[in-house]
């Protein structure tokens, strides 16, 4: 079962394909599973953390996911208590980059990734990738580059 946690009612409403969305304030105390994704990072990456060790079983597996670019605070007393294993990654290997190819390709994933992109700008100027991250922090989701350089 995939359950998608959030803040907000807007963005939760774009994963159609998993089986439940769920506000995390409003989390039941039993709620709980057994592995999760952190996928947050940022100045928010050590709040979700915090809530993933709480909702999460014995024995549970969490995927860092989200790059926060400050150090990030994580409660190893509950971490050693429970047993949990936690794994980071944010490079991807020449396999995931010919997968994630192959998903793309894929009319119906086309139509759930277009769900998540925000904004797309063409670069045709060095200037142009600058501006490209400003608008970047105002946008709920992804910033898609197209690169014309």
């Amino acid at each position: 079962k995939i359950v998608i946690i959030g803040t907000r009612w807007e963005k939760l409403n774009y994963f159609s394909f998993v089986d439940d969305t769920k506000i995390v304030t409003e989390l039941e105390t039993d709620f709980k599973v057994d592995h999760a994704f952190e996928c947050v990072g940022g100045p928010k990456a050590e709040e979700a953390i915090e809530q993933i060790i709480d909702h999460i079983n014995p024995e549970g597996a969490i995927s860092l996911l989200g790059v926060s670019e400050e150090p990030v605070d994580i409660n190893t007393r509950m971490v050693l208590e429970k047993g949990l294993s936690l794994l980071g990654s944010s490079r991807s290997s020449y396999e995931d980059f010919e997968k994630a190819v192959e998903l793309i390709q894929d009319k119906q994933m086309q139509s759930y990734l277009a769900n998540i992109i925000s904004e797309q700008i063409e670069v045709n100027q060095i200037n142009d990738i600058a501006e490209a991250f400003d608008r970047d922090l105002n946008n709920d989701f992804k910033t898609v580059m197209k690169w014309n350089l």
